[in-house]
């Protein structure tokens, strides 16, 4: 079992629930580039990363060697996968979809989009 982890948030002092990040819902535009990729979070089972495009920007083709979770904040794109990027589908505020190790992906935003992904380590 995790040791547990004291962190104080709203004024009490919390053991097992750590706050990561208030996340702005509205964070797309004003970014300083088309593209913005930011882990916000590593733990010994998973990491969360968030990706925040702008301009019709994409993220191209690449694959995870570990499952993942997609949830679409705010914006909108397209997610396609599979090795000819066959499978395709569109995002929008409360899209959230789960894809296998190993799986060539690719988000397009049209024209902006703010999501998370949790890439789950195992480990």
């Amino acid at each position: 079992m995790p040791p547990a982890i004291s962190v104080q948030m709203w004024g009490k002092n919390m053991k097992h629930v750590q706050l990561i990040k208030e996340l702005d819902l509205n964070a797309v535009s004003g970014l300083q580039s088309d593209k913005e990729v930011s882990e916000i979070f590593r733990g010994p089972f998973r990491r969360i990363v968030e990706v925040r495009l702008q301009n019709g920007a994409v993220l191209s083709r690449h694959k995870a060697d570990v499952p993942i979770t997609v949830l679409c904040l705010s914006g909108s794109g397209t997610f396609t996968a599979g090795t000819d990027l066959e499978d395709s589908q569109e995002l929008r505020a409360g899209t959230f979809l789960t894809l296998e190790s190993g799986i060539e992906h690719e988000v397009i935003a049209a024209p902006s989009l703010h999501v998370l992904v949790t890439k789950f380590t195992g480990s």
